[in-house]
C-alpha cells in the first residue's frame, strides 16, 4: 500500500511550525504576562479594513488578467468568487481554491481553462514581485549575521523580473505544466501588460504590509522606523508559506518564519504572539468577505430568478 507521502509531510511540517510557536509561548509565559501590552482597536480596525482594501485591489487586478485572457468579468460578479475561493484553500491540497475558483467563474459563462490560467499569472507575478520586495529590503538593510552570505546574492533576485516576460513566461509554465501532466497555457498578455501588473502587485504588496503594521501596532508598541521591516517581513513569510505547498494556506510555516523575523524588534515570545495573531487577522478578514460576498451572490441569484 501506498503512503501517503505529501499528507505526512503536510502533517510533520505543520506539527513542527505549531510546536516551535506554542513551545516558545509556553517557556516564555511568564515574560509575555509581565510584558506592558498596549491594545489599540483603532490600529487593529484600520488594519482589517486596510487588508480588505487591498484584497479588492488585488481582485481589480486580477480581473485585468482574466480580461486579457478572454474572460471578462464585471467587479459584482467576480468579488464573490474571490472571497468564496478563499475560504476554500484551508482545505488540504492546495488546489480547492483554484478548482473554486474556476467553477465558479464557469457559472459565469468564463471557461474553466481561461480561470485556471489567469490564476497561474496571477499567483506567477504576485509571488515574483513578493519576492522581489522582501529581497530588495534585506539586501540593503537588512541586519544579521545569517545576511553577510546571502545579501549578495539578494541583490540578483529582482532580475527574476525578467523571467516574466511574456514568451519566457510561457515556456517556463508550460515547462513545469508537463512535469506535472498538465495541458499547456498561452499567455497573451503583453509585455507592457505585464509591467503594469507588476506595478498593480507592488502596491498590493506594500497595502498589505502596512495593514500588517498597524495589526502589530494594534499590540505592541513600535517605532515608524520599523514599518518599512514589518513591510518586507511580511513579505518573506507569506511567499515562504505559499511556496512550501505543504500546508494549506502556509498555515503554520508562515507563522514560524513571521515569527522568526520579528525577533530582531520585539521579544521572541511577543513576535510568536504576533504571528498567531496575524493568521487570526487574516481569517476574521476572509469570513467578512466571504459572508459579504454571499448575501451579494444570493441576492443577485434571486434577482436573476425572477
Amino acid at each position: 500500500m501506498r503512503l501517503p507521502w505529501k499528507r505526512l509531510a503536510q502533517i510533520a511540517v505543520l506539527l513542527v511550525a505549531a510546536g516551535f510557536l506554542i513551545a516558545l509561548v509556553i517557556s516564555q509565559w511568564a515574560a509575555l504576562q509581565a510584558y506592558e501590552w498596549q491594545l489599540a482597536p483603532g490600529w487593529a480596525l484600520l488594519a482589517l479594513a486596510g487588508l480588505e482594501l487591498t484584497w479588492l485591489f488585488e481582485l481589480d487586478t486580477w480581473r485585468m488578467i482574466l480580461a486579457s485572457l478572454g474572460g471578462p468579468l464585471p467587479f459584482r460578479r467576480a468579488a464573490p468568487i474571490w472571497f468564496l475561493s478563499n475560504i476554500l484553500r484551508y482545505i488540504p491540497g492546495n488546489i480547492w481554491q483554484f478548482l473554486g475558483m474556476a467553477e465558479l467563474a464557469h457559472e459565469e459563462g468564463v471557461p474553466r481553462l481561461v480561470t485556471l490560467t489567469s490564476i497561474v499569472l496571477h499567483q506567477a507575478i504576485s509571488t515574483a514581485v513578493g519576492i522581489v520586495i522582501a529581497a530588495v529590503y534585506f539586501a540593503a538593510l537588512g541586519q544579521g549575521e545569517w545576511l553577510r552570505y546571502l545579501r549578495p546574492l539578494l541583490w540578483f533576485v529582482p532580475l527574476g523580473l525578467l523571467m516574466l516576460q511574456p514568451r519566457i513566461l510561457e515556456r517556463v509554465l508550460n515547462w513545469a505544466f508537463r512535469k506535472m501532466g498538465r495541458p499547456p497555457i498561452r499567455v497573451t498578455l503583453t509585455w507592457g501588460q505585464i509591467w503594469i501588473l507588476i506595478g498593480r502587485y507592488f502596491v498590493v504588496w506594500v497595502a498589505m504590509g502596512l495593514s500588517f503594521a498597524a495589526l502589530v501596532r494594534a499590540l505592541v508598541p513600535i517605532s515608524w522606523r520599523d514599518v518599512p521591516y514589518l513591510v518586507a517581513s511580511w513579505a518573506a513569510a507569506y511567499v515562504i508559506g505559499y511556496l512550501t505547498l505543504l500546508t494549506p494556506a502556509g498555515l503554520g510555516v508562515r507563522e514560524g518564519v513571521l515569527a522568526a523575523l520579528l525577533f530582531p524588534i520585539m521579544p521572541p515570545p511577543v513576535a510568536a504572539v504576533v504571528a498567531i495573531m496575524a493568521r487570526l487577522w487574516m481569517v476574521v478578514a476572509e469570513v467578512l468577505g466571504a459572508g459579504g460576498s454571499l448575501v451579494v451572490w444570493r441576492r443577485r441569484k434571486l434577482d436573476d430568478g425572477k
